[in-house]
């Protein structure tokens, strides 16, 4: 009798662990899907696709077979998506060393053609040469950051004997400046939301904690929001969250820094604000964002209603980031869990 019970209760044990497991691959697939690196909106879209493919395939068979057979498709298509991101990274910095080397080219020309020229231009053509051979983007803009200002200055010497090649120069600075700027941009941004991203987010806490200055961090999560994917589709659940970003975006302060902090959870960081003002501030951004999320489902209007958790945090001199953004989590997930009791 004894060896019955504890073999009934070794399946019951299994059973959970089953559907723990079952839960936790989904949860993967889900967060995966939701977390690729924004290197194209094409090619996010696309893996993206296959992702969640595999995850609603699973969803209407979970059998060993379904999950064997995703497990290499998976696998192919993240190797995939891998290659293609490599390639659009190396597209993006050959063309940035084209740009270094129109760039160098136009100092050669104005070097040529200047007749009060005393070296420099020459020697700062040999410089950006010398840059189009580095690898590291930011020892690139240290030492450009040096060079334009030594350019500068001899433009500003030379702009009577050679107004037409100063001019000229300055588009090819102008250019190079906006492609820079566009670039860093984009790399601060979440593809979908339009918020800043986790890696701007981080470089935002880290630069905050690196001053000593007094700031206070809000996290916001979306509760069931794993259920308006499952009902309705994640196509509806992406509308929700650009949505929410929105409603966000338009209630902090121009100084405080909002972002996608991952999947359907966001950061908020609030410079000059005690825990309790945070706390203040972080009931206004509930109301600003719970209430009625209407979007379309297959040309369908449907009225969702969603709730926020939040949770708040104040940093204290010689705080690490880690161990604020563990108060703050701590606090989101007291308040997620008076959510699902009532």
């Amino acid at each position: 009798m004894i060896s019955i019970k504890r073999h009934l209760d070794d399946l019951g044990t299994q059973g959970v662990l089953v559907e723990e497991l079952k839960d936790s691959y989904q949860a993967a697939l889900e967060g995966m899907a939701h977390s690729l690196p924004s290197v194209s909106p094409e090619l996010v879209a696309q893996c993206r696709q296959q992702i969640l493919a595999a995850l609603t395939e699973f969803e209407q068979q979970p059998t060993a077979e379904v999950l064997s057979k995703n497990r290499n498709k998976l696998k192919k298509d993240l190797r995939a998506f891998a290659e293609g991101a490599d390639q659009i990274l190396e597209t993006k910095d050959q063309q940035f060393k084209e740009i270094l080397r129109s760039f160098a080219e136009v100092a050669a020309t104005l070097a040529k053609q200047s007749e009060t020229n005393d070296g420099r231009l020459t020697g700062f053509t040999r410089n950006l040469d010398a840059l189009v051979g580095l690898q590291d983007l930011s020892e690139i803009r240290k030492r450009l950051g040096k060079q334009v200002s030594e350019l500068r200055q001899a433009v500003a010497e030379m702009r009577e004997a050679s107004q037409e090649s100063v001019t000229q120069l300055r588009a090819e600075l102008r250019q190079f400046q906006e492609k820079l700027a566009y670039s860093e941009e984009m790399a601060r941004t979440d593809a979908l939301t339009g918020l800043r991203n986790r890696g701007s987010g981080e470089q935002a806490l880290r630069a905050a904690v690196a001053h000593h200055q007094a700031f206070s961090i809000v996290l916001l999560d979306l509760n069931g929001f794993k259920g308006i994917n499952d009902r309705w589709g994640h196509p509806a659940g992406d509308v929700v969250l650009k949505k929410f970003a929105g409603r966000l975006e338009g209630a902090v302060r121009s100084m405080d820094m909002v972002c996608r902090w991952g999947g359907d959870e966001f950061l908020v960081l609030l410079p000059d604000c005690t825990l309790a003002q945070a706390g203040e501030r972080s009931e206004e951004f509930r109301r600003a964002c719970e209430g009625e999320y209407r979007v379309k489902v297959m040309d369908k209007p449907i009225t969702l209603m969603l709730h926020t958790a939040l949770g708040v945090a104040e940093w204290q001199f010689g705080d690490r980031i880690d161990k604020l953004l563990y108060r703050a989590d701590e606090g989101l997930y007291r308040d997620k869990g008076k959510w699902f009791a009532a």
